[in-house]
């Protein structure tokens, strides 16, 4: 009796490991903690005045309330927007082009919307461009923005829920949030490992401290609160150490594309294992210098657009003068929405890129759709 019942219990056991493998893997969540908590502090206040030429920081134009959708003329000298002396950065940034006054007439008095161009208000201008890689294979949007506070660099989360496993599209976020541009983000949610900060809250129950030492570049993009990025490794830095330095968002999906004005990555680089060199839609950030920040993202897997490698992307940051320029999540994620700012959907607000998830040759023309993401970087006011 007993050489049946022994088959016959081993072999049960061993479907239902299978069984519990097969749905821990595919279907249940591992590590997911959702935790209700808002990013937003309708408080947070960082005035940054426009990185200027040193000849030029003691002529920096007046700025209008943070507060105010009017342009005051005035000058009310207890507005937190007001210029502050131009810091001075140990980073070598690329020395500005405009003047003061051309830097002034870039924001305007009132909010204005350019249909798939962009947006301008008194504290924030953002400028829409579409172009074509220098292979002429892949398009390619770059938004260039300047920002009168720092506080208007926002980040924000699906269902407003910080875990794992969590996720809504791109533009739902945005829109929620009452962005006027976004794009997805590190896809936090989708890792166990990897220091996560963002709006500047180091709540312990919202952040990450663990470290991912699976990725082959453990590289960390942290926004500091003077407006500056810094690129960390995530396997020399402790969270203490990432804590002392005032982090505003720490990012951990990367790799980093510029650090201190050179180009970090090979053409044999590639995000995680896939093959170096891949042609792929991409997503990435940079800074100018403080105040002046650029967002990419380029189409890809379709005829009329292939995508970048990480090394393409990287020489489109440095052609844009970025000092620092950071790799976020691409592929089916890469997104860039330009919302209305108040959390309507009205013409103001579309895609600007051509996201789709088609995995398969280079089709015609996929289906338009964007893919759910656990967070998004985005510019916006009205929170």
């Amino acid at each position: 009796m007993k050489k049946f019942v022994l088959p016959i219990v081993a072999t049960l056991v061993g479907t239902c490991f299978v069984t519990y493998s097969f749905l821990d893997t595919f279907i249940i969540p591992k590590n997911t903690r959702k935790v209700s908590f808002t990013f937003d502090n309708s408080n947070l206040n960082i005035p940054i005045g426009p990185a200027l030429n040193p000849s030029s920081s003691s002529n920096q134009p007046n700025e209008s309330s943070n507060n105010s959708g009017n342009s005051n003329s005035s000058g009310n000298s207890n507005s937190s927007s007001q210029p502050t002396a131009q810091p001075q950065y140990s980073h070598d940034y690329y020395p500005e082009q405009l003047t003061v006054e051309e830097i002034s007439s870039l924001f305007t008095k009132e909010a204005i919307f350019i249909e798939r161009g962009g947006y301008s208000d008194p504290d924030i201008y953002i400028n829409i461009t579409t172009h074509r890689d220098a292979e002429d294979t892949t398009t390619y949007y770059v938004a260039d923005i300047r920002l009168k506070n720092l506080g208007y660099f926002r980040a924000g989360l699906a269902h407003d829920t910080f875990g794992q496993n969590v996720t809504e599209r791109t533009s739902d976020i945005c829109t929620r949030k009452k962005g006027l541009l976004a794009i997805d983000g590190d896809t936090y949610g989708s890792q166990e490992g990897g220091y996560v900060v963002r709006n500047g809250n180091l709540d312990a129950k919202a952040i990450r401290t663990t470290k991912n030492l699976e990725r082959r570049k453990p590289d960390d993009l942290i926004i500091k609160k003077d407006g500056t990025f810094e690129i960390i490794d995530e396997r020399e830095t402790s969270f203490d150490e990432v804590r002392a330095m005032d982090p505003y968002h720490v990012f951990s999906f990367g790799p980093a594309l510029i650090n201190k004005n050179e180009i970090t990555v090979t053409e044999n680089d590639e995000v995680g294992t896939a093959m170096g060199g891949n042609k792929n839609q991409r997503c990435a950030m940079g800074i100018i210098n403080p105040g002046h920040y650029v967002f990419v993202v380029s189409d890809g897997r379709m005829k009329s657009s292939y995508g970048l490698s990480l090394l393409s992307l990287a020489n489109i940051m440095k052609d844009l003068h970025c000092e620092t320029a950071y790799n976020l999540d691409g592929g089916g994620s890469a997104t860039m929405y330009l919302g209305d700012g108040e959390g309507n959907a009205t013409n103001k607000s579309h895609l600007i890129n051509y996201p789709h998830q088609s995995t398969q040759g280079l089709p015609d023309k996929p289906r338009m759709q964007q893919r759910e993401v656990s967070d998004i970087v985005y510019i916006g006011k009205n929170f």
